[in-house]
């Protein structure tokens, strides 16, 4: 006789139920940290069991639009300080400038405030030609820039000036976050000015960054170096923390640090240097070793100040150039280098990841403005907005008025620089329906606009240019943006850096044609003064005198 077979069915469901109560009670446990990173509620019953920690809110609600209180900047301090850099500068000195021929042994020294000077009026022989008929498409497909001057042109009629009759070097510096990283889109806009406007060379580069190695428009080779950037700037020790250029990048030296700059081929011009500038601030008396093209080398002494330091070395051409520290690298503080040609355009690259801007505010306007003393900024382009953008937001009036702080603290940094603030580039995102644009970025675009307008500054509008050219969608399906949908790639940043050469090209051309109808309305009206006969006198003749008399009744 055999024995029934038993009935598991109880016990599966008690093993069942065990199951799920120890399930419920871990999912009980609040979310915890662990070695700095946030662990998530362990929880498989999420979509029975609902929690107010937080973690639901995230998912459902955007997060703060930015963060004000960890920026705050008095910016009637920061023009106090400029004001006493300026006054006290000394950009050409020989106790702040050296130079491999002697450039600034006749030079005076002192910095001198920006003054806007009224030039006369050229002749109409003396204007430049302005057709730019064959490189720029039709008007309508031209995404304009937008200057808010509240009192005439100003500093776009100077930096249109400047462009057009190449007499002097135009700089201008391009502040951004990742999405110009390693020199994208800034190197072709670099290029294409300089195909119009003369002008060679790199630009700006760091002395040291972890970031070196992806920039292709010049080889940085750094020992001995240690980086640090202005995003992570509590992590630098002092002096180092109060040395930001804003740039972004500050390196502390060790004995015998050096680097090397080798200038390369990848975009037109680059190997058209002719002037190479290093800035620095050594605490103490330090001795620098250069050798220029792989030849000649030159040691330079300096006493310790606070100031910023400068070599300058001015060849006809500069192939690579390295720097030694040979002594006093323990507060030796290295900022980095610049390459270009004597005229033309130089564009200075200065873009920090995860930056929406507000970092400026932590650089120390006295580098800045020290900075600004030795080679002057004719253009400041603010590239921001990326990282602050949330799909569900669309009120951005906050980060607006930092924006405008923003502007400040630029015009007090570099007086008599034109400000262009560049609208946030267009996104998407992946969603259960597919890729979508993410429509916020349309309002964060009014608000950078309407910051502009307020500060009477210029502003470009590159969600615009974006979507005329089929919008971020269009981008990564031609390879020219990441699959992120968030950022362009070297292809796509010549796309939009060409659309931004189109709209300063025709901006010029229209400058181009107001100056011709000033000078065509100052001219006079008569080209030869009036010759007036002289008046012959006769005697008149008692009858008329009669009847041209006029009686005049006196008033009763």
């Amino acid at each position: 006789m055999t024995n029934p077979k038993e009935d598991y069915t109880s016990r599966g469901w008690l093993v069942a139920s065990a199951t799920l109560l120890i399930l419920f009670i871990v999912s009980l446990i609040p979310p915890i940290s662990a070695g700095g990173i946030e662990l998530r509620r362990a929880s498989i019953l999420s979509d029975l069991v609902r929690f107010d920690d937080g973690e639901s809110k995230t998912e459902s609600e955007p997060q703060p639009e930015i963060n004000v209180a960890e920026f705050e900047v008095d910016l009637e301090a920061v023009a106090e300080q400029v004001a006493k850099t300026q006054a006290l500068a000394s950009p050409t000195g020989s106790a702040t400038s050296a130079s491999w021929e002697g450039i600034f042994e006749e030079q005076p020294s002192g910095g001198e405030e920006f003054v806007e000077d009224q030039e006369p009026l050229p002749s109409l022989e003396e204007l430049p030609t302005t057709d730019y008929s064959a490189i720029l498409p039709e008007a309508s497909l031209i995404t304009p820039i937008e200057i808010f001057a509240h009192e005439g042109m100003g500093a776009w009629d100077r930096l249109y000036e400047k462009l057009l009759w190449n007499k002097e070097q135009v700089r201008v510096a391009f502040m951004g976050d990742s999405f110009v990283e390693g020199d994208i889109l800034t190197a072709d806009l670099r290029e294409l000015l300089q195909d119009t406007f003369h002008g060679g060379g790199v630009g700006f580069a760091p002395v040291a960054s972890p970031f070196t190695g992806f920039r292709q428009t010049i080889k940085t080779t750094s020992k001995g170096w240690t980086p640090y950037n202005i995003m992570q700037r509590k992590s630098a020790p002092a002096p180092y923390a109060d040395d930001f250029f804003v740039s972004g990048w500050v390196a502390k030296a060790s004995a015998g640090a050096s680097t090397r700059w080798d200038m390369t081929t990848k975009r037109r011009h680059l190997e058209e240097v002719e002037r190479a500038r290093l800035l620095f601030i050594c605490r103490q008396r330090a001795e620098i070793g250069l050798k220029l093209n792989d030849g000649e080398e030159r040691v330079f002494f300096f006493e310790g100040d606070e100031v910023v330091r400068q070599i300058v070395v001015e060849q006809e051409q500069i192939r690579s150039l390295e720097m030694t520290i040979l002594s006093g690298a323990e507060t030796f503080t290295g900022i980095g280098a610049e390459f270009d040609s004597k005229k033309g355009v130089a564009v200075d690259n200065f873009s920090i990841r995860s930056n929406n801007g507000q970092a400026m505010f932590w650089s120390n306007a006295s580098v800045n403005s020290q900075i600004n003393t030795m080679r002057p900024y004719d253009l400041v382009i603010l590239q921001y907005g990326l990282n602050i953008m949330q799909a569900e937001r669309h009120n951005y009036s906050l980060y607006g008025e930092q924006v405008e702080k923003m502007i400040s603290y630029v015009e007090s940094c570099f007086p008599g620089a034109a400000v262009l603030v560049m609208g946030v580039s267009d996104r998407s995102q992946k969603g259960e329906d597919g890729i979508k644009p993410m429509e916020s970025a349309k309002s964060l675009t009014q608000s950078q606009r309407e910051a502009s307008q307020n500060k009477g500054v210029a502003f470009w509008d590159t969600y615009a240019a974006m979507q005329r050219m089929g919008g971020m969608t269009e981008f990564v399906t031609n390879g020219w943006a990441g699959k992120d949908y968030t950022h362009i790639n070297y292809a796509g940043g010549a796309r939009i850096a060409r659309e931004l050469y189109y709209a300063i090209l025709k901006g010029a051309e229209e400058y181009c044609i107001k100056l011709r109808d000033r000078i065509e309305r100052s001219k006079p009206i008569l080209n030869k003064e009036l010759e007036i006969a002289p008046i012959e006198h006769k005697p008149l003749e008692a009858d008329m005198l009669q009847r041209d008399t006029i009686m005049i009744k006196p008033v009763e």
